[in-house]
């Protein structure tokens, strides 16, 4: 059967004369593992293995890799990943055996799927208003501002959320890392607000946990929001590796403001914890006497 290989980092993919893809890499002595990948969008997902068998040893396998075509099909690549479908619920993810994902439901190429689906309906917010539209997606409130900017929220403790960024990379919602914010809503009262909304039905699956790496560099992709050139390239180094755009590189803001307070906090507690041991000597040192007087003034009656 004809097909053609590429290199991937440390992965050999293959793709079949069909359009299938595999994917093959070097583990332990000699020995190697491989399984499926299929295409997304603009990401390779890497299937988890199904066969491990002899191989090269590592350098061998790697001089081989040299010799292979980079992989360029696609700009991101993903290894780590728990996809679920949005309309079933379902908590277990897609790939959480094998087996798990029928051959009707398998993402193409082009980011639809084998089973025909109806219309999916995309009501979109207007640009020119404030408006914004709340969906509901398992245990997660979907919130899409009038930009087309897509967040996320959920509950996370007692009287805390969780809440990020969502990104649509082909038919799947990508529900990027979070932060937890303080909330005077209970679980149970974000939970009833949450199965008010509509249900979300812009993509057909969503990824709450993954790991996303750029295929040209293999350095971690940090967002998936549209990237911008810095200053007319692409790329920037750092501490001798080659990154994608300089928009996954997230500076640190620093508010003085709250610093300030932080220190004050942090004085203040201090301040009152030197007091109190302070009062507390004091105190220890009362009784002290006390006790030390009346020992005297018994000794001097009991001796005169």
């Amino acid at each position: 059967m004809q097909h053609t290989a590429y290199r991937l980092g440390e992965y050999k993919i293959i793709e079949y004369e069909h359009g299938d893809l595999w994917w093959e890499t070097h583990i332990g002595l000699g020995s190697s593992k491989s399984g499926k990948c299929f295409i997304n969008g603009d990401i390779l997902f890497i299937k988890p293995s199904d066969s491990i068998r002899p191989g090269f040893l590592k350098g061998e396998f790697l001089d081989h890799l040299k010799k292979l075509p980079k992989w360029e099909k696609t700009k991101y690549y993903c290894a780590s990943y728990k996809i679920h479908e949005c309309k079933s619920g379902r908590s277990k993810p897609l790939f959480g055996r094998l087996d798990g994902w029928s051959q009707h439901e398998a993402i193409l190429n082009d980011g639809s799927t084998q089973r025909q689906t109806p219309e999916i309906r995309r009501k979109s917010v207007k640009v020119d208003t404030t408006e914004h539209i709340s969906y509901k997606l398992d245990r997660y409130k979907i919130t899409e501002m009038n930009n087309g900017q897509l967040f996320w929220k959920s509950p996370s403790g007692l009287g805390t959320l969780k809440k990020g960024r969502c990104h649509i990379k082909g038919s799947i919602l990508f529900l990027e890392p979070g932060e937890t914010e303080q909330s005077s809503l209970l679980k149970r009262e974000f939970m009833q607000q949450l199965i008010r909304l509509p249900d979300w039905e812009k993509t057909k699956y969503f990824c709450p946990s993954y790991t996303i790496y750029y295929s040209n560099t293999g350095a971690i992709c940090r967002s998936l929001e549209e990237e911008k050139e810095l200053n007319g390239t692409k790329n920037i180094v750092a501490n001798h590796k080659t990154y994608g755009a300089g928009i996954n590189i997230k500076p640190i803001i620093v508010n003085k403001g709250d610093t300030k307070e932080k220190f004050e906090a942090l004085f203040n507690f201090f301040k009152t914890l030197v007091m109190l041991i302070l009062r507390l000597l004091f105190g220890c040192f009362q009784i002290v006497y006390k006790v030390s007087r009346a020992i005297i003034s018994k000794w001097t009656r009991f001796r005169g």
